[in-house]
């Protein structure tokens, strides 16, 4: 499972390196002071999709660990 934490942190790195561009480029198009909601969302689903990996993932690691403290009784 090695390389898929891997894979999972260079997603995140990927997300957290292309944020500050992005949000510079949201700034650039307000309109009125207000942000367009497509890219709001594109941004918030790229988040949220990373997010619920995580979580995944950790859930998955908690499992095998449930697992492996009841096979050692």
């Amino acid at each position: 499972m090695i390389a898929r934490d891997r894979e999972l942190l260079c997603r995140a790195a990927e997300v957290m390196r292309s944020f500050g561009p992005v949000v510079v480029e949201l700034m650039q198009h307000q309109d009125g002071g207000e942000l367009p909601a497509a890219p709001i969302r594109e941004v918030g689903n790229a988040f949220v999709t990373l997010a619920h990996d995580f979580l995944d993932r950790a859930d998955e690691l908690d499992t095998r660990t449930i697992e492996a403290n009841t096979d050692d009784r």
